[in-house]
C-alpha cells in the first residue's frame, strides 16, 4: 500500500509540474504570425460530407462569405454516399452559387476510404496551390484563409488552426488539447494535423501521393501529417480568433466514446514522449484515488490544485481564440474530464469496432 501511495503521489506531482510547464511555455514561447494583406495564392477548399443535412448549408454559406478574392478560391464538396437529403441540398447550392462545385463519390481511390477517399477525389480535381480542409459540420470565420496563410513560408507543408465546439464541456476539452498541441508545436515538435481546420500545400500533398497512396487510417489527418513530415515539410499551428473554427458537439455518450476511441487509435501512434504525457494525464485520476484513500486531505489538495492550474490554462487558450469559458462550467470541468478520461480508457480496451459516419472500422 505504501509503494502504491508513493507511486500515485509521484504521478500526481509530475502531472502538476507538466501543467505548470505548459502555462510557462504558453506565456513565454508562444509563436504569433502576421497576416500579409497582399498575399492571395489560389486556394481550393475541400469538404467531405456524409449525412449532413442539418449542417452542410451553414458550412457552405460560411465559406462563401470569406474575406478573400472570389476569383482566387474554389469550394469543392464531395458527397460520401449520403442517405439523407444532403445530396439534394448540395445540388441546390451548386446550382445557385458558381463557386460551389459538388461531386458525388461512389468508388474508392487507391487505399483511401471514407472521408480520406472523398478528399482524395476532390484533391485530384482541385486547382489551388493550397488545399484548405474543413468538415461539413463546421462554420469558419471570414478571415479563416488569411489567418492560416499567415504561418506559411518556404518548407511549411501543413498549417492547422483551432476548433471550438458548440458545447461548453466539449469546448473546454478541445481548448485544453489544442493548447497542449500549440505548446508542443512551438517547441518545434509538431505531433498531428487537424482534419477540420487545416491547409496542406499541393506540393506537400503530391509528395506523398495523396490520400490514395498513403496507408488508410480512421485518423486520416494524423496519417497525412505523418507521411508529409517524413518528407521534411514543417507544420505550423495558428492560435488566433480568425483561425478558430466552430464545430457541432457529439450528441450522445455512445457517440462520444466512439469518437474518443478513434482519437485514441491515432494517439497511440504518436511519438513516445507524447504518449507518456497522455498516459500520465490518464493515470492522474486513479492516482488521486489512491492518495486520497491514504491521506484524504493530501488527495483533495492535489485535486484542487490540478483543477485550478488546468482551469487557468484553459482560460489562457480561450482568451487567445476569443472563446470565453463560463466560470461555473470551468470549476466543474475537472469532474467531467475525469469521468470521460476513465470511460475512454475502459472503452478503448473493449473489443468493439469504431462507428464513424455510419460505418464500422
Amino acid at each position: 500500500m505504501n509503494v502504491l501511495f508513493t507511486v500515485s503521489g509521484i504521478i500526481a506531482i509530475v502531472v502538476l509540474l507538466i501543467d505548470f510547464l505548459l502555462i510557462f511555455l504558453w506565456r513565454f514561447n508562444f509563436k504569433k504570425y502576421s497576416r500579409r494583406s497582399s498575399y492571395h495564392p489560389r486556394i481550393s477548399i475541400l469538404v467531405a460530407a456524409r449525412n449532413e443535412e442539418q449542417n452542410i448549408e451553414k458550412c457552405v454559406h460560411s465559406l462563401l462569405h470569406l474575406n478573400y478574392p472570389k476569383d482566387r478560391y474554389e469550394i469543392l464538396v464531395g458527397d460520401d454516399r449520403s442517405s439523407d437529403s444532403t445530396p439534394e441540398i448540395l445540388k441546390t447550392l451548386s446550382g445557385t452559387y458558381k463557386q460551389v462545385s459538388v461531386h458525388f463519390i461512389h468508388n474508392n481511390k487507391g487505399s483511401a476510404r471514407g472521408k480520406a477517399n472523398v478528399l482524395a477525389h476532390l484533391a485530384e480535381i482541385a486547382t489551388g496551390e493550397f488545399y484548405f480542409i474543413t468538415d461539413a459540420d463546421c462554420i469558419v470565420g471570414k478571415d479563416w484563409i488569411q489567418s492560416l496563410l499567415a504561418a506559411h513560408e518556404e518548407g511549411v507543408g501543413i498549417t492547422i488552426g483551432t476548433t471550438g465546439v458548440a458545447s461548453t464541456f466539449q469546448n473546454m476539452e478541445w481548448l485544453l488539447a489544442l493548447g497542449m498541441l500549440k505548446v508542443i508545436n512551438d517547441l518545434g515538435r509538431p505531433v498531428t494535423a487537424m482534419g477540420n481546420n487545416m491547409y496542406i500545400t499541393r506540393e506537400a500533398y503530391d509528395s506523398v501521393g495523396g490520400y490514395a497512396s498513403i496507408p488508410f487510417s480512421i485518423t486520416e489527418d494524423y496519417e497525412l501529417f505523418k507521411q508529409v513530415s517524413r518528407k521534411d515539410f514543417a507544420t505550423r499551428h495558428v492560435v488566433a480568433p480568425d483561425g478558430h473554427v466552430m464545430t457541432q458537439p457529439v450528441a450522445t455518450l455512445n457517440q462520444l466514446m466512439h469518437q474518443r476511441k478513434r482519437w485514441m487509435n491515432g494517439a497511440m501512434q504518436l511519438p513516445l514522449p507524447v504518449v507518456l504525457l497522455l498516459l500520465f494525464q490518464a493515470l492522474y485520476y486513479p492516482a488521486l484515488v489512491f492518495t486520497g484513500l491514504k491521506i484524504w486531505w493530501y488527495g483533495l489538495s492535489l485535486l484542487l490544485l490540478k483543477s485550478m492550474v488546468q482551469a487557468f490554462f484553459i482560460l489562457l487558450v480561450g482568451r487567445r481564440v476569443g472563446s470565453p469559458v463560463p466560470f461555473f462550467q470551468l470549476i466543474s470541468f475537472e469532474l467531467y474530464s475525469g469521468l470521460v478520461s476513465v470511460l475512454t480508457s475502459v472503452y478503448y480496451i473493449l473489443p468493439f469496432k469504431i462507428k464513424w459516419k455510419g460505418r464500422k472500422y
